[in-house]
């Protein structure tokens, strides 16, 4: 079996998709319970998550290349896809810095910060929000089915308003 750029894409991309609102929920329920191991395993997860979104982005596009070839693909789907790609990229580049600084400067320690949990916690529900309408946008792309009325452009302006 051959695999291209859009086979790489298409499965790598439901890590972050699938799995930050998974590690937002289990973060959560460390929270609730105190639980800090629960709360540092999430910490290594979304440094996972961070990896898999740049392992993503990197083959976008090569997926874009290909998916435009088949001649079936909106330009505009891609460009909204590919920018609010960027900007999930952005947010969990920042997103794995923090990670890494909680797993680097709190493993040994009892309990994570206050203000540590905070920004994690919110830091996720961004992530979440941002890489599901990510996920959206590239489900326009190849599935017809999920299209409504609106056009791209307008299920941008829609979601920065």
């Amino acid at each position: 079996m051959n695999m291209n750029m859009a086979h790489i894409h298409i499965i790598v991309n439901h890590i972050p998709i699938i799995g930050t609102p998974f590690v937002a929920l289990t973060f959560l329920i460390a929270l609730i319970f105190r639980n800090v191991f629960l709360q540092k395993l999430s910490l290594w997860f979304l440094v996972l998550a961070a990896l898999a979104t740049a392992v993503a982005y990197l083959t976008g596009d090569g997926a874009a290349h290909i998916v435009e070839s088949l001649n079936h693909a909106s330009p505009d789907l891609i460009h909204d896809h590919e920018s609010m790609a960027r900007i999930s990229l952005i947010i969990m580049f920042v997103t794995g810095i923090v990670a890494v600084f909680g797993i680097l400067f709190y493993t040994r320690k009892p309990v994570l910060p206050r203000y540590l949990q905070i920004i994690v916690m919110a830091i996720l529900v961004i992530n979440t929000g941002v890489l599901i309408y990510v996920g959206y946008l590239g489900g326009l792309i190849n599935h017809p089915e999920i299209r409504s009325f609106l056009d791209a452009s307008q299920h941008l302006a829609l979601f920065l308003q």
